[in-house]
């Protein structure tokens, strides 16, 4: 799937963070990133779709607006069991609100809720 295109701020009135950007249970490889985006390399998934994950440790790599996560202070997601740095969540009111999985880091698998 091809990553879907960002939601305009000015679309959702009162809203500071936007619909994810994926549906849950897809993802899109975005290996193509601006240079001018705020967009992070990897694979992009649903929030809810991501399991067995945490926050990292380093609340700097948590910094945004809103209350939530932009992503742009590197990895900000950790695997549960081993601690290893696996994602970037976004989710404030200036980036999309997705994950973007680091491909080193992780393997895809699909399981039913």
């Amino acid at each position: 799937m091809k990553v879907p295109p960002p939601v305009p701020m000015s679309e959702i009135p009162g809203v500071r963070t936007r619909p994810a950007r994926m549906p849950r249970g897809t993802y899109a490889r975005n290996f193509r990133v601006s240079e001018f985006g705020i967009d992070v390399p990897g694979f992009t998934v649903h929030p809810d779709d991501v399991i067995g994950t945490k926050r990292h440790p380093d609340i700097m790599r948590s910094n945004g607006c809103c209350q939530s996560p932009s992503g742009t202070d590197g990895l900000n997601l950790v695997c549960v069991g081993c601690a290893v740095e696996v994602g970037t969540r976004q989710a404030d009111c200036y980036t999309e609100n997705q994950v973007i999985l680091e491909p080193h880091a992780v393997c895809l698998s699909f399981a039913n809720d």
